[in-house]
């Protein structure tokens, strides 16, 4: 059982999420912060916009929907526009008990008011505190709580190359989840819809078998490995957003000039460094082995070195050589956007 503190921000969290979430960004989340996030999606976007145009591989017509799917992307970074007032919810000192009852009788007749109206597609799936991110294709949308754009994922006083090396890849994942194995499947939209032609769809599976085939192939201890297919979505998702994060902070530095050494450190390896910082978990091997069996997210080894290790650009910045552990053979390599 967790701390009796943590569990009280839980339940406040769950329950009155909104409001909670408005003294939480009040406290950590500034207004250049969120004006620096909205010009990082700007910029990976363009990445996926720019990465889209340049496939040899997929015909003009599936492009056009791509681009048109891309440009209707709903980005919501740290908080709701307009918050939940909760008006009506009577909390008091006195009743853990009646206070949890009142939080769910107004949550419940709040969802009932929604019946028969339109979607609105302002409403959040997370609270502002929660440390997640998520692309949803019903609603077409990217979502970034304050809690996640919080160091080590997003540090306003850091440099670009390691925002970008850490949130920036996760915006990219998020991004490319519109496109993944399921993702593809809705469009512009959100409506389940196939707005592929057959011969881009078959190439689409094709280069996702590659990375299926990748992932087969890493243990977590003798004789057991991921399911290649299980962690398809998520690992087509961190491939993706580290290539489109690296294109866009390149894209970020045009007539500003390169970034300084730290520590002994390239810009280039920064941004490389940071996701295995922000990415790279210590996970009790108990914990990985139920993961293997049903987690659609690789465990976070994996994560880290998975995706780089399909990228020249990781290769030129640590002057790794064919043959090392890290590089893989142009045949051997997994290129899906």
């Amino acid at each position: 059982m967790k701390p009796r503190a943590i569990r009280c921000a839980s339940e406040v969290d769950g329950n009155l999420g909104e409001a909670l979430g408005k003294a939480y960004v009040d406290k950590y989340f500034p207004p250049e912060a969120k004006a620096r996030m909205e010009s990082m999606v700007d910029n990976i976007t363009w990445a996926m916009k720019d990465t889209i145009e340049g496939l040899k591989w997929m015909s003009p017509d599936t492009k056009t929907k791509a681009l048109e799917k891309l440009s209707t992307f709903n980005r919501k970074i740290g908080y709701p526009d307009k918050w939940k007032t909760y008006a009506g919810v009577d909390v008091r000192r006195g009743s853990y008990y009646e206070n949890g009852e009142a939080a769910a009788r107004w949550n419940v007749a709040d969802n009932r008011s929604e019946i028969g109206k339109p979607v609105d597609r302002s409403k959040w799936g997370m609270t502002p505190p929660t440390s997640n991110a998520y692309y949803s294709p019903s609603l077409n949308e990217i979502v970034f709580p304050a809690g996640i754009l919080q160091p080590p994922a997003f540090d306003v006083t850091a440099t670009d190359a390691v925002n970008y090396g850490a949130i920036g890849v996760v915006i990219g994942h998020e991004i490319s989840h519109g496109f993944d194995d399921q993702g593809a499947q809705f469009d512009a939209q959100g409506r389940l819809a196939n707005w592929w032609t057959d011969a881009d769809n078959k190439q689409f599976t094709e280069r996702g078998m590659c990375v299926v085939n990748q992932f087969e192939g890493y243990f977590i201890e003798p004789g057991v490995h991921h399911n290649g297919k299980l962690v398809l979505g998520e690992s087509i998702g961190d491939l993706g957003g580290a290539k489109l994060a690296f294109k866009a902070y390149q894209h970020s530095r045009e007539g500003k000039g390169p970034e300084p050494t730290l520590d002994g450190f390239t810009p280039e390896q920064q941004f490389f460094i940071s996701w295995g910082q922000w990415r790279g978990d210590e996970t009790r091997m108990e914990t990985q082995r139920t993961m293997v069996q049903g987690d659609p997210h690789p465990v976070a080894k994996y994560r880290v070195n998975g995706p780089l290790s399909n990228l020249p650009a990781f290769s030129a910045a640590f002057n790794c050589k064919p043959g090392d552990a890290m590089v893989r053979s142009e045949k051997d390599r997994c290129d899906v956007w």
